[in-house]
């Protein structure tokens, strides 16, 4: 589980129903408000069960003034709350998707949302394209906080019918908005998707909309790099997909192999190759599809010229320098150290986070980037050094925290982390570690619960998610049962999920006195979390959270989440090395 603030929400679910169902709103802030995900969770909640157009413009006012601010990797766990809602309750709408598609900056976020709402929502007058239409709207509304995102995920769900609504509104995005909605292809090619871009293209010409043109030529680049198998699917999406067995979907998609693919669009693919002007992008479009450019080379534009290619240049952006600089984009290459190492185990949503320095332009730039299997960020310090001081990485830490906390109301330690690991178990580094810890947002949590479960369970990281759930539902039962009624969905949903597993079914609750975090019991959680036996068995635990919670994932965004094999490539890469003790 994670180590956020304990969540009403989970800790307490008939409780917090009682405030979802509670019309007065001071009542619902005030009884919440002990966790500001509580809070949100609410409301939203609200939303989804009520279905009430008077609640649709307070509920974006907070998104806008409350939500926004939470950190992106925190956003993504309170839609995963939603979500499992939707999908496995009956009284929670897919209206409950809407805050997110509205009113949210991110892209994964906001794609991920728009493609749930569309697969799970029941059809309008039996019209397949109902909830379609629905996105559309919106867009063409000016409604959306990212629109090219929303238009980027209807693309790349691949079926022709979408791709044919669609076409009236991609004249009428910004740059911003195609930047944005070429990069949320999935991983899985679609015919109708790449038609869809070469009629765009063809549209243009290459000319009078230079820099466009650019752009979605490095969309159809970049849809052909992300793919991680050889097959193009053919044939359409199923609308809503909720009950569609696997072997039903494969058979409506049609997939066939991308050699047999190629042949029938590579006469498009060269046809724009010749018509566009020189210096041309198309022939680095074609070489990416694994087709021989006819362009003489001095014809052919450098990727500095027009627009990038996204799929050529994606990670290696040139960096601002002179202001701390956040980018969220992926990154896997250069050269690099890392200083710190921390996660939150959490089964439905693990997260990596690092403290490091990364080679820019033969200088070291301090970066702090926090990975989820759903994507990431990273936030640079303002300036590079010819050479790394322990001052330095303090006060690149601490202007780095201080950043977040202005952004997001947070810092570097947001929770209470699960493990963290000191590289090369540096004394001096450790003391920065315990530093920004102390001065962070996890400094304010509930320290006397938190080494309750650690030292009954150490490093059984399974074995405390167990004890916190069954905590949870055992409290659950108990209410229900004294009162005579029937156990809240949740805790339904708890039996169903995990009634069959040991950790759940046998665990042992410690019990816990709540304590602010004191020298003491900083020492002797940092005892208990420095041994190498801990950290290898946390990032065993890590590894397997992350491929498990991948695995839940839809299958069309099963091929562009970040795998378990990127991220641990990363931290071999820059040198992670376990203590020796």
């Amino acid at each position: 589980m994670s180590e956020e603030p304990q969540l009403l929400f989970l800790a307490d679910p008939k409780r917090f129903m009682e405030f979802v169902i509670n019309d007065d709103s001071k009542v619902r802030f005030d009884g919440l408000i002990a966790n500001v995900d509580d809070v949100v969770l609410c409301e939203i909640i609200r939303f989804g069960y009520y279905q009430s157009q008077e609640m649709t413009e307070p509920l974006a006012r907070l998104y806008r003034e409350l939500v926004l601010k939470i950190p992106e990797d925190r956003r993504v766990q309170i839609y995963e709350h939603i979500i499992g809602l939707v999908k496995n309750s009956s009284f929670v709408s897919i209206n409950a998707l809407l805050p997110f598609i509205a009113e949210d900056s991110s892209r994964g976020i906001v794609a991920r949302a728009v493609i749930d709402y569309v697969s799970l929502g029941p059809l309008t007058n039996n019209d397949p394209m109902s909830r379609v239409k629905d996105i559309i709207n919106m867009i063409e509304s000016n409604m959306l906080g990212n629109e090219g995102a929303a238009f980027g995920a209807l693309l790349h769900i691949g079926d022709k019918r979408v791709c044919q609504l669609l076409i009236s509104l991609r004249d009428s995005l910004d740059d911003d908005a195609v930047n944005e909605a070429i990069k949320c292809s999935t991983g899985f090619i679609h015919a109708a998707t790449v038609d869809f871009y070469l009629d765009w293209l063809e549209g243009m010409g290459g000319d009078d909309r230079d820099g466009a043109f650019g752009t979605v030529a490095s969309g159809l680049a970049l849809l052909k790099k992300k793919s991680r198998i050889d097959q193009v699917c053919t044939g359409h999406r199923p609308f809503p997909g909720r009950d569609v067995k696997p072997e039903q979907w494969k058979a409506m998609m049609k997939p066939i192999s991308l050699a047999e693919y190629l042949k029938r669009v590579a006469p498009r693919m060269y046809a724009l190759e010749r018509s566009e002007p020189p210096p041309r992008i198309m022939p680095h479009v074609l070489a990416e599809w694994g087709l021989k450019p006819l362009t003489d080379p001095a014809n052919t534009a450098s990727l500095s010229d027009r627009a990038k290619i996204s799929a050529s240049s994606a990670g290696n952006e040139p960096i601002p320098g002179g202001r701390i600089v956040d980018v969220d984009h992926e990154w896997w290459d250069c050269e690099g150290q890392i200083f710190l190492t921390w996660g939150i185990l959490n089964p439905n949503g693990p997260t990596l986070y690092v403290l490091g320095s990364r080679m820019v332009d033969n200088n070291h730039r301090t970066f702090m980037r926090w990975l989820h299997m759903l994507g990431g960020c990273t936030t640079y310090a303002a300036d590079t050094t010819d050479t790394i001081t322990y001052q330095r990485i303090l006060e690149d830490a601490i202007s780095i925290h201080e950043h977040l906390v202005q952004k997001e109301g947070t810092g570097l330690f947001h929770v209470i982390p699960s493990f963290l690991i000191v590289n090369h178990n540096d004394d001096t580094v450790a003391h920065i570690a315990k530093r920004l810890l102390s001065n962070s947002a996890a400094g304010s949590a509930d320290w006397g619960r938190h080494m309750a479960y650690v030292r009954q369970f150490g490093a059984n990281f399974f074995g405390r998610a167990g004890a916190e759930i069954r905590e949870c539902y055992e409290t659950e039962m108990a209410k229900a049962k004294s009162t005579g009624q029937e156990p809240p969905d949740f805790i339904k949903l708890i039996e169903l999920r995990y009634g069959h597993l040991p950790d759940f079914r046998d665990a042992k609750i410690p019990s816990a006195k709540r304590s602010a975090l004191t020298p003491e019991l900083l020492e002797e959680w940092w005892r208990s979390i420095t041994p190498r036996d801990y950290n290898i068995q946390a990032l065993l635990a890590l590894k397997t959270m992350w491929k498990g919670a991948s695995s839940q994932m839809p299958d069309e965004n099963k091929a562009s989440m970040v795998t378990w094999d990127s991220a641990l490539g990363f931290l071999d890469n820059y040198r992670l090395a376990l203590p020796n003790r």
